[in-house]
Formats: structure tokens, sequence, C-alpha cells
């Protein structure tokens, strides 16, 4: 046979090489993506668990999601757009919103483990571990990200996490929970919608026409959240 001389143009000597496309547009930071994913070796086939939180601007996105070498797998999911059938009629992405899309999430997802339990929000002792995955969003304290890892936790999952995170702790003082309770249950949300009704009335029927439009005062609207998160709390 014959010897053939491999031509070898400019292109194939080029060491320039690109990015993939979700780096390229800023979606996905795959240094930080490859140390969530990769499982140890010796637990073989065993799945790692993640709790991805993606913030809109009118919705809140919950999954569970386990990675294959296929790709992502969302085992279940919570939008906060549901919460309409909760009885909460706006303010669907807010802090309190935020906390009760993770409890109602781990209720999926632990209702999921027993499969005689369908479309049900009871929950199942179980010892189901996820890592949060915030992705793109700003790790700082008091984020709505955190306030989903919260509702996660108290739903049942185990999620390793800092309170440093969450609102209420300073470096002087440490953390507070009562700021943090005060926060799930809406407090800083009908202390602003009372201030400026009485400050800025225009400014009030511009931010809040739903909450006119439906005649929920503040104080009602505090109280939705926190018979909502009572509701979900009392089914342990």
């Amino acid at each position: 046979m014959p010897l053939l001389k491999i031509l070898k143009d400019k292109a194939y000597y080029s060491r320039f090489q690109v990015k993939w496309r979700r780096r390229r547009e800023g979606k996905t930071d795959y240094y930080f993506r490859k140390r969530m994913i990769c499982q140890d070796k010796r637990k073989y086939n065993s799945p790692k668990y993640r709790i991805v939180v993606r913030l809109s601007k009118r919705n809140i996105i919950c999954q569970f999601v386990n990675s294959n070498i296929e790709g992502d797998r969302v085992i279940n999911a919570f939008y906060s757009n549901k919460l309409l059938s909760f009885g909460i009629p706006f303010g669907l992405t807010n802090f309190p919103s935020a906390y009760a899309c993770g409890i109602l999430l781990s209720k999926k997802i632990l209702a999921r483990k027993n499969p005689d339990i369908k479309h049900s929000y009871i929950n199942i002792p179980n010892t189901t571990k996820a890592s949060l995955d915030i992705g793109l969003a700003r790790a700082t304290a008091g984020h709505k990200v955190f306030a989903c890892m919260k509702g996660v936790i108290d739903g049942g999952i185990d999620v390793p996490h800092s309170e440093k995170k969450y609102p209420g702790y300073t470096v002087e003082k440490g953390f507070d929970p009562i700021v943090l309770k005060l926060r799930i249950k809406g407090e800083h949300i009908y202390d602003y919608m009372s201030n400026l009704k009485d400050e800025d009335e225009v400014k009030f029927n511009k931010y809040f026409s739903s909450s006119i439009k439906l005649k929920i005062p503040p104080s009602g609207y505090k109280e939705l959240h926190n018979s909502l998160v009572s509701r979900l709390l009392k089914s342990d």
C-alpha cells in the first residue's frame, strides 16, 4: 500500500478551542458543576441529588435533580405559580413564597418514596440528602434561594448548610432565629405595605394593585402565608 501524505492546513494547527455553548452564554459554571455532581467511585451508581433553585421575574422554580451520564434528570419539581391553588393569590416570588415552595417540594419528594401514595403531600420518614444548587445567583445572606433551602430542610430533607446565609445573621451577634421566623411569616412585607399605604397611596396602588383588586389588606396577606405554613408543618 503506497504511503499517503497527510495534509494539515492552518485550521488543523489552530490551538483555539471554542468553549461550550452554555459557558459562552454565561448560564453554567462547569468548574463548579463538576465538583457538585461528581460521585465517589467507591459509591458505585448511588445517586447524588441536588435541590436546584432558579428565580425569574414571575416564578420560583424548585427542582429535585439527579445527574446521569446522559444529562440531568428532574425527579420532581414545584413552581411558585402553583401556590395559587393553595390560597396565595399574588406575591409568588417573595421570601415566604420561596419557603412554601421548599416545603411543598420536599413533601412531594418524600411522598414519591412510597409507591402506595400518589399525588399526596404526606410526609414519609426518610434520610434523603441533597445539595443546594443556586446556579449563578449570588450567595448573599438572606437571599430567597436560602428560603427555599430552609423550606426543604423543614420538610424533612437533609441539606448541608450554614446559618450564616440566613437573614438575621451578623458577625457581632451571630444568628438570630427570630428574624428568620419573621421573614418566613412575611412580617417585612406587611410593614412595607402598611408604611407605603400611609406615605404614598399612588405608589401603593401601583405596586399592590392585585391586593386592591382582590380586596386583601396587608394584614390579610400576612395571614394567608401564616395559615399555609402552619398547615404544611402540621401535616408532618
